[in-house]
């Protein structure tokens, strides 16, 4: 019998045990986030035929590979959205939350799939006046970051042999997951088919079904309803 073992830090998980307490809310079990945004994107047919979810999150970019029905091998890189949003405050010169408005809203991560002349409105430090820039400088910002991951993905993904097993490609979700570019970008540097993955299987709450944001959060109510069955 093959087990995977997945270890966390302990006083980590028990910090955000607590903070979910002090809201008022009752934690019934923790998860690893891949687990649960493979919950809400995956169909049993990829993982049994073999695929890696990738989780572009806030703080990092969570990936597990599934073959013949569970779970091979996971990683978790230090490299999230934040790490973008902050590159896009300090080369804008613009606040955080103004830099996350403008990668939302503006964001792509290859220059190829704009136009030279597009601008966008960019705020400055005191939040009343703006600016017009060339779109062109925020993807000149995050086309490097996105190129960095994918390839740190791929490196993760081809030092264990395991592009021999993804048959059915890659499930890019997340946040970050939507930006202009990245399934291409994602296609082009895996080598592997790449599609993004919304979460499905449940009723009401249609606009979380087309947002690949709140996959784990759905992820993580259909893992527990599954485990209680």
């Amino acid at each position: 019998t093959n087990v995977k073992i997945i270890t966390g830090a302990a006083a980590s998980i028990q910090n955000l045990i607590r903070s979910c307490q002090k809201a008022g809310l009752d934690v019934t079990g923790v998860v690893f986030q891949p687990l649960a945004s493979a919950a809400a994107v995956l169909t049993q047919d990829e993982k049994d035929l073999g695929v890696a979810v990738i989780d572009i999150g806030g703080g990092t970019t969570d990936m597990a590979l599934y073959y013949d029905g569970s779970i091979c091998h996971s990683a978790v890189l230090a490299v999230g959205g934040n790490n973008v949003t902050n590159d896009v405050a300090v080369g804008l010169r613009t606040p955080a939350q103004e830099a996350e408005r403008i990668k939302k809203k503006h964001g792509c991560v290859m220059i190829s799939r704009i136009k030279g002349d597009e601008e966008i409105e960019v705020g400055f430090a005191d939040g009343k006046l703006f600016r017009n820039i060339p779109r062109r400088y925020l993807v000149e910002i995050l086309q490097p970051r996105a190129e960095e991951l994918f390839g740190f993905l791929k490196d993760e993904i081809t030092a264990g042999g395991f592009q021999k097993i993804i048959n059915s490609g890659v499930v890019l979700t997340g946040g970050a997951a939507a930006m202009e570019g990245m399934d291409i970008m994602a296609e082009n540097i895996l080598e592997l088919p790449v599609r993004i993955g919304t979460p499905s299987g449940f009723d009401g709450a249609d606009d979380m079904k087309g947002d690949p944001s709140f996959a784990a959060a759905v992820g993580l109510a259909m893992y527990c309803a599954e485990e209680s069955l």
